[in-house]
């Protein structure tokens, strides 16, 4: 009789360390540590990886037939891109994991720093996060899951961004540590943008949306040519914003479009004339600093003068001008957030540097549990 019952405490102990053991098993630590004493929730830490493996997938030299999906290729292959600054090559594991520490450290130094300065989101920021992670969550809340990613995370991480942004201006805004003076605008402005007046022709029909044939292509240069005749003899060279511009493409953009086939009455021609500020990421579209094809061509006419541009898409007739003949440097600040032009790679650079030099305190044990082995691309 005690061996039977001996067997059967037995028997049941045994059961009880499988169940135990497989408790363990399914249990995931619910963060991965702490940098500079900020504590990296799961959920931030596997959605940093997750985008850190997006990145890592498009700078993969996969073999044919491997897909940014096949994790494992991914992993595998060689990855080479940009990392704090510099080119790296490394094996598609450890290019994850750099990206990764690297998006969480930013992490930490944000939640570190804003609360250090007592920042407080506004309103707009807060429903623009949750705005934001609802549209992500409907797109991909199914592949987040998967992941072990939750709507919260997703939000947390978009919140520790709009934090990111509102230290922009707390360290250069008007009421910031180091505030960006109207001289350091004016000189950006001077040297670093280009306001530039245009009428644009476009070379795509847009009604069979085919591009311009040679015939036509000669038609709608020969127009721009007459708008740059009219545009010389009737806008002046001190008016930042000048009705000669709109009235010109109020008369050729029309002749342009039907030269191809197409009508567009004067109302509608006049939204192909605009003025606008560029900054150094809006002209970078264009070309490099070896040939710009927008800003050679303005430069080669010199300021104020009107000149044709052949965009391969779209002909311009356009002048670069000085816009502080019209505008104020708070006036320009407004309708183009210059701060975030000239600032927002500088705070980066500082946010990702602080983080770097936190103190980290990472749990290898949660790590390796979140591997990236583990990501899924297919729900």
């Amino acid at each position: 009789m005690r061996s039977i019952k001996t067997k059967l405490f037995s028997l049941a102990l045994a059961a009880c360390m499988v169940l135990a053991l497989a408790g363990c098993a399914m249990s995931t630590p619910s963060t991965v540590g702490t940098i500079g004493g900020v504590e990296i929730p799961a959920g931030i830490y596997l959605l940093a990886q997750y985008n850190s493996y997006n990145t890592a997938a498009n700078a993969a030299d996969l073999a044919t037939g491997e897909t940014a999906s096949d994790v494992k290729a991914v992993l595998k292959a060689t990855c080479t891109g940009t990392i704090n600054g510099e080119e790296v090559t490394a094996v598609g594991s450890d290019y994850v994991a750099q990206l990764t520490t690297r998006a969480i450290e930013y992490y930490a130094a944000v939640e570190k720093q804003f609360a250090e300065q007592n920042g407080v989101l506004d309103d707009a920021a807060t429903a623009e996060a949750a705005k934001t992670a609802d549209s992500l969550w409907t797109s991909n809340g199914d592949l987040y899951t998967a992941n072990g990613i939750s709507k919260t995370s997703v939000e947390n991480y978009l919140l520790n961004a709009q934090k990111a942004k509102a230290m922009l201006r707390m360290s250069y805004g008007a009421d910031g540590t180091t505030p960006v003076t109207d001289e350091e605008y004016t000189d950006y402005v001077n040297n670093d943008c280009y306001y530039i007046e245009a009428v644009q022709f476009p070379l795509v029909n847009y009604s069979s949306h085919s591009m311009a044939t040679d015939d036509e292509k000669t038609a709608i240069m020969a127009t721009a040519e007459s708008c740059l005749t009219t545009l010389n003899q009737t806008a002046t060279a001190e008016t930042a914003s000048n009705s000669a511009l709109y009235t010109a493409a109020m008369t050729y953009v029309p002749q342009a479009m039907a030269a191809m086939g197409s009508t567009l009455n004067a109302s509608q021609a006049v939204y192909y004339a605009a003025s606008q500020l560029y900054t150094p990421d809006n002209l970078s579209s264009y070309g490099s600093d070896e040939y710009n094809n927008l800003t050679d061509p303005l430069d080669e006419a010199g300021m104020n003068n009107w000149t044709v541009i052949d965009l391969g898409t779209t002909i311009l007739v356009a002048r670069k001008i000085d816009p502080f003949k019209t505008y104020t440097v708070e006036d320009l600040n407004n309708m183009y957030d210059l701060l975030t032009s000239m600032k927002s790679t500088a705070i980066q650079d500082e946010l990702y540097a602080a983080g770097a030099a936190l103190e980290h305190n990472l749990n290898n044990s949660a790590l390796n549990t979140y591997s990236a082995a583990n990501i899924k691309k297919n729900v």
